[in-house]
């Protein structure tokens, strides 16, 4: 990863003084003694490749000389909790060569906030407990310099990591092939499971074996009437007669994610009212793939989402007016992903080349106890997209002939 290229584009966005001042986080207490994981800010990272708290970059805009400060090692704490980086390690990752402590932070505040223009990710997401980074630091810089002033780089961040360099379209494309044969080994063995905990239980051990992963995301494996809970996260029921399972899941491998969904039968067939649903599911999968391309608007995709769900039912007697289609489908058919599983981009956004997207329409009718949601990963080209998941099978036809003549 090329995290200085990043750094130098992001300063081109900017005005040539002040500084420039980034987080990666804290770790932030669960309770007595226990910290939650943690997790790095993903701005952060993404111009620095540093993974851990207390870490911070200041760059002089003006001389564009970049400091990066991170915790010193102490050989009683590492007995513990293991080794921080070394500042050689830093400097090798970042590309960064003036390295220095963060050990004291009031020192650092103070030569960050001396400054009269301070530029901060001013990121609105609720972070540090309940506070977030951009509050933190606007509340100690006033404090240190009543004459400051603030400035946001959120939005020019966020706009660069929509566009994928080549690294991330390789490193998704490996997360994505770690959840397609995780999902494989799930088809095979998923006639002989009972319940969707061993489901969760069989993807997340594979993923872990074959690549190293981590989940992108809590897994989410319902069957029968807990496939039409969009967010279903309790995993923890038996399957019903006949029912198929739901599952929306991904690999994280290197900090990059993969988000997909696919529907099984949990005996390997699909009944005719569940081809029927999944295949109008299916049919709006293909045509938003067919859109996808530089200049559409993630609003446009929603449209047309809703117009080929809402024709198929109404074709199949599913609903009765066009506009009962929202009972069955209500959320978006799209996100950008990559560092985040929703990279937080804004929802008229319009496309460009090397964005990568989620494609996932659905509907779930919990009456029928059934929800189907089919969703793939799409890398925006020039000519239009490309579907990075599409060795994952979600035809009906193949994916009953797998279940079946692969049996565990």
């Amino acid at each position: 990863m090329n995290y200085s290229l990043r750094r130098q584009k992001l300063y081109s966005l900017l005005k040539d003084e002040g500084v420039l001042f980034l987080s990666s986080g804290f770790e932030i207490n669960r309770s007595a003694d226990d910290n939650y994981p943690f997790s790095v800010n993903r701005n952060f990272y993404y111009l620095t490749g540093i993974n851990q708290q207390d870490s911070f970059l200041l760059v002089d805009l003006k001389t564009k000389k970049e400091t990066l400060y991170i915790l010193d090692n102490d050989e009683k704490l590492a007995r513990w909790i293991g080794y921080f980086l070394t500042h050689d390690e830093a400097k090798s990752i970042s590309s960064i060569e003036n390295i220095s402590s963060s050990s004291n932070l009031d020192k650092v505040y103070q030569e960050v906030f001396s400054n009269d223009v301070v530029y901060l990710d001013l990121e609105k997401h609720s972070e540090l407990g309940g506070l977030n980074y951009g509050s933190y630091f606007t509340y100690i810089g006033e404090k240190i310099n009543p004459n400051i002033e603030f400035f946001d780089v959120y939005g020019s961040i966020i706009s660069l990591r929509a566009v994928k360099d080549e690294d991330e379209i390789k490193e998704i494309r490996n997360a994505i092939n770690v959840t397609r044969l995780s999902l494989e080994a799930v088809m095979r063995k998923l006639p002989s499971l009972k319940n969707e905990k061993e489901v969760q239980a069989l993807f997340e051990e594979r993923i872990l074996s074959l690549g190293g992963a981590t989940p992108s995301f809590t897994t989410i494996a319902g069957n029968g009437k807990n496939a039409a809970t969009l967010h279903y996260h309790a995993n923890n029921c038996d399957f019903e007669e006949n029912s198929c399972i739901l599952l929306d899941l991904g690999a994280r491998t290197n900090m990059y994610n993969a988000d997909i969904t696919r529907v099984y039968p949990t005996k390997g067939k699909f009944n005719d009212l569940q081809k029927t649903i999944y295949n109008i599911v299916l049919d709006a999968n293909k045509k938003v793939f067919e859109k996808a391309a530089p200049g559409v608007s993630l609003n446009e995709l929603q449209e047309l989402t809703i117009k080929t769900l809402a024709e198929g039912c109404l074709k199949a007697g599913l609903i009765q007016t066009f506009d009962e289609i929202h009972n069955y489908y209500f959320h978006r058919i799209s996100h950008h992903l990559g560092l985040d599983v929703h990279d937080p981009m804004p929802r008229d956004s319009i496309l460009e080349v090397n964005n990568i997207i989620t494609n996932e329409p659905g509907l779930y009718f919990e009456n029928l106890h059934f929800g189907v949601r089919i969703e793939d990963d799409l890398l925006i080209t020039s000519t239009g997209a490309e579907n990075l998941s599409k060795d994952i099978i979600k035809e009906i036809d193949e994916i009953e002939d797998y279940m079946n003549n692969h049996q565990e």
